[in-house]
C-alpha cells in the first residue's frame, strides 16, 4: 500500500471518487472501473475499491464505518469495538492511564482503550500506523516494536498471523515470534488466534488465557500478563447487537483445567458454549452445574431434568439410532414419527456432512428437529433432538 496514494483519499478533489464508489455494487464489472477511472488514477481508485469495501467489512465491527479509513484486510485482522471495549475495561479496573498499543493495524484496540486513557499506537506499516491515527485520534509512530523500549508501560500487542499474506495459526510463525513476545512480561494483553497451542504458551511469562466468543464464533485468544492477569483460564461470551457492534454484554466465566465426568446420555442434551470447550473449562462447568460428558471430547453434557445456562443450549432426546449413511431408513423413519419437518445435522471431527444429510433427513411435518451424528466407541451414532 502506498501512504501518499491513501492520503490522497482525505483530499477535497477525491471525495467524487469515494462517492461514486460507494455507490458500486460490482468492482469486478469493467464498466465500474472505466467510470471510475475518470474520477481519479489507478492507484487512487484501487484505493478507493479496498476502502469501500473495508468500510463494509467494517459496518459488522464498529460504529461509525463510514468515517474510518482502512483496507479489507486491515478490517478483517482488527477486533471488533464489542470485544475490544470488553479487553479495554480491565486495563481501566486495573488503574492503568497509559499504553502502548503495538501492531496497532488500524486500531481497533486503541479506539476502546483510548475512551479510559492515553494510547500511542505503532506499526511496522506506515500506512497502518497511519490509519490508526485517522481512526484514533491517537499518536501513531511506524516502527519495528522489537527495537523499542516502553520503559514500563503496559502494553496490548497483536503479532501479525499473516505474515506472508496467508494466515497461520502456530506462534512460532506470527511477527513479531517468540523471541520477542517472551520479553513482554509486565501489565498487558497478547492477542492470539483462538485456535493457539496451550502448550506453545509455556515458555511466555505466566498470565491468564481467555477464550472470547462473537455471536457464536471463537474470535482470538488473550494472554493477560502482570496485574491483568487474574485467573488460569477465562471464557467470555460477547452477544451484541447487530445493529450497534459496540454495545454489548459480556458474561465470563473463570477456573482451571480439571476432569471432565463422564455418563450415559439421559433425558437431555446440552450443547456447550465453544469458549468453554476451547478454554478447556468442561470440567469447571460440570462441577458448578453437578453436570456430566457423553464423551470427553464432543462438546455435549447431558441431564435428566432441564438445565439453564448461558452456557449451554438445551436439546430433548428424543431417539438414539445407529447411523448408516447408506441406509437412513430407520433415521427417517424415527424422524417422521416425531412429526419432523426441517432437520438440522450437527456433528464433530467431520464424522459426517452436516450439508449433505440435512435436506436428504428433511421430512414432511411440522417439527424443527436436530439430529447430532457423532463417533461413539468407533461407531457412529444419531441422535435425534428437539431444541429447547
Amino acid at each position: 500500500m502506498n501512504l501518499d496514494v491513501w492520503q490522497s483519499l482525505l483530499e477535497p478533489s477525491a471525495a467524487e471518487l469515494l462517492e461514486a464508489a460507494a455507490a458500486c455494487d460490482d468492482f469486478t464489472s469493467p464498466s465500474t472501473i472505466t467510470r471510475l477511472r475518470k474520477l481519479g488514477d489507478d492507484e487512487q481508485v484501487r484505493a478507493a475499491i479496498e476502502l469501500t469495501i473495508a468500510r463494509r467489512k467494517a459496518a459488522d465491527k464498529f460504529d461509525h464505518p463510514e468515517q474510518m479509513i482502512a483496507d479489507p484486510v486491515g478490517v478483517e485482522q482488527a477486533t471488533s469495538l464489542d470485544v475490544a471495549r470488553h479487553k479495554a475495561k480491565r486495563f481501566a479496573e486495573a488503574g492503568i492511564d497509559h499504553v502502548v498499543d503495538l501492531c496497532c493495524g488500524i486500531g481497533g484496540d486503541a479506539i476502546a482503550l483510548r475512551e479510559h486513557m492515553s494510547v500511542k499506537c505503532i506499526d511496522r506499516d506506515p500506512v497502518r500506523a497511519w490509519m490508526a491515527q485517522h481512526n484514533t485520534g491517537c499518536p501513531a509512530e511506524c516502527a519495528d516494536v522489537t527495537t523499542l523500549a516502553r520503559e514500563g508501560a503496559a502494553y496490548h500487542i497483536d503479532p501479525d498471523r499473516r505474515p506472508g499474506g496467508r494466515r497461520v495459526w502456530c506462534i512460532d510463525d506470527c511477527e513479531p515470534g517468540p523471541e520477542f513476545l517472551h520479553t513482554l512480561n509486565g501489565d498487558g494483553a497478547m492477542k492470539l488466534s483462538p485456535a493457539v497451542d496451550f502448550e506453545q504458551l509455556q515458555g511466555f511469562p505466566g498470565g491468564e488465557v481467555e477464550i472470547i466468543n462473537r455471536r457464536g464464533t471463537l474470535v482470538q485468544a488473550v494472554l493477560w500478563t502482570g496485574r491483568l492477569a487474574r485467573h488460569e483460564r477465562t471464557a467470555t461470551r460477547i452477544d451484541c447487537d447487530t445493529a450497534a457492534p459496540g454495545c454489548a454484554e459480556a458474561i465470563s466465566m473463570h477456573g482451571s483445567p480439571r476432569y471432565v465426568p463422564l455418563c450415559e446420555p439421559q433425558r437431555y442434551l446440552l450443547a456447550i458454549d465453544p469458549a468453554i470447550e476451547r478454554a478447556d473449562l468442561t470440567g469447571e462447568l460440570c462441577d458448578q452445574l453437578d453436570l456430566a460428558a457423553i464423551h470427553p471430547a464432543l462438546g455435549l453434557l447431558t441431564s435428566d431434568t432441564p438445565v439453564q445456562s448461558p452456557w449451554l443450549t438445551g436439546f430433548e432426546l428424543l431417539a438414539t439410532l445407529p447411523w448408516h449413511e447408506k441406509n437412513l431408513k430407520k433415521i427417517k423413519a424415527a424422524l417422521r414419527e416425531h412429526d419432523a419437518g426441517l432437520v438440522d445435522v450437527k456433528t464433530r471431527g467431520k464424522a459426517v456432512d452436516p450439508d449433505r444429510f440435512s435436506p436428504k433427513l428433511r421430512q414432511k411435518g411440522n417439527q424443527h428437529l436436530t439430529v447430532f451424528v457423532l463417533r461413539m466407541d468407533q461407531k457412529h451414532t444419531a441422535f435425534i433432538t428437539r431444541r429447547l
